[in-house]
């Protein structure tokens, strides 16, 4: 979350653009940022993923055909793709493709009650598999000031010690007590679309999660997108 993305972050927030309003071209936007249209390119993923603007991917198709997936229950409980892997008899791996510290922007900041622009926050993004076929991206945010000298060969282990669950408790003695989920539907960004092997644009589900340790305290967001088709069942 470098400063191209907070100066995006903050003009597309503006009165300038109005709800609907078409974005200029990643020439146009390149220029008035003074940054390559790759660098624009991967700001605009950013802000589809947070939220912030969406792009309309309209290709209906009449084809249908048995479905040759189980669902997997990812988005209840303590949320543990290493544990729906080895549910199914697979072994779950895990490969670290962006680590990186910044300090807090307005939104991060919200959710994880801290102070934007001074707070730090501890980014990992890891790509997620099952028997090495990609099943999942998942961003971890994680606020500096709860983990001091983390580092990511933390979360690179074998089995559970893939879990950030058990490198928080085991670690730094933070217990996970429960979590909040905002969970919507998004088209991938030709990035992610590489990494989980499909074609961009391909409609996935996106959770994002806010953890609260036993004291109450957010001690953990997570953005995730899943290849897999998940369930998610609810008490009513």
């Amino acid at each position: 979350m470098n400063q191209l993305f907070l100066k995006m972050l903050e003009t597309f927030q503006s009165d300038e653009f109005k709800a609907g309003a078409q974005l200029p071209a990643y020439g146009e936007l390149a220029t008035r940022f003074d940054a390559s249209e790759d660098e624009i390119k991967r700001v605009i993923s950013e802000l589809i993923y947070e939220g912030v603007i969406e792009r309309t991917r309209p290709e209906p198709k009449q084809e249908a055909q048995i479905p040759s997936y189980q669902l997997w229950g990812v988005l209840t409980g303590s949320h543990s793709i290493t544990k729906e892997a080895k549910k199914r008899g697979l072994t779950p791996g895990v490969e670290i493709i962006n680590w990186e510290k910044v300090v807090a922007w307005p939104s991060i900041g919200e959710r994880l009650d801290l102070e934007v622009g001074k707070d730090e926050v501890q980014i990992m993004e890891r790509l997620r598999s099952a028997e090495s076929e990609p099943v999942g991206i998942e961003t971890s945010y994680f606020p500096a000031k709860h983990y001091p000298g983390v580092t990511k060969d933390l979360f690179t282990g074998g089995g559970t010690g893939q879990s950030s669950f058990k490198v928080m408790e085991e670690k730094f003695g933070i217990k996970s007590a429960r979590a909040t989920d905002e969970v919507t539907v998004v088209c991938l960004e030709k990035r992610e679309a590489d990494y989980l092997q499909l074609a961009e644009g391909t409609p996935v589900l996106l959770r994002f999660r806010v953890t609260y340790s036993d004291k109450d305290i957010p001690v953990k967001a997570s953005r995730a997108v899943w290849k897999f088709r998940a369930k998610w069942e609810m008490d009513l």
